[in-house]
């Protein structure tokens, strides 16, 4: 009975931990890999003005990244 408490305990405590580390201004969200493959192939046949330029770019690398890591699976 007390193992079980304790493990109640470490799991709330461990979302409430991971739900503190997320910044305010930022959403998590799952996609798959057809879904970033769309959106990255969306980005490339684009144009864009040199103001989102960096913007774009970080964006970019996460999505680039997290494509990568869904191929590794």
């Amino acid at each position: 009975m007390i193992k079980d408490l304790i493990n109640k305990v470490m799991f709330k405590h461990s979302k409430v931990k991971e739900l503190i580390s997320i910044p305010k201004d930022q959403i998590s969200i799952s996609l798959s890999k057809d879904e970033i493959a769309m959106i990255l192939q969306s980005i490339k046949n684009t144009n864009f003005s040199g103001s989102v330029l960096e913007d774009l770019y970080n964006l970019v690398y996460k999505l680039q990244k997290n494509f990568n890591n869904l191929n590794k699976e």
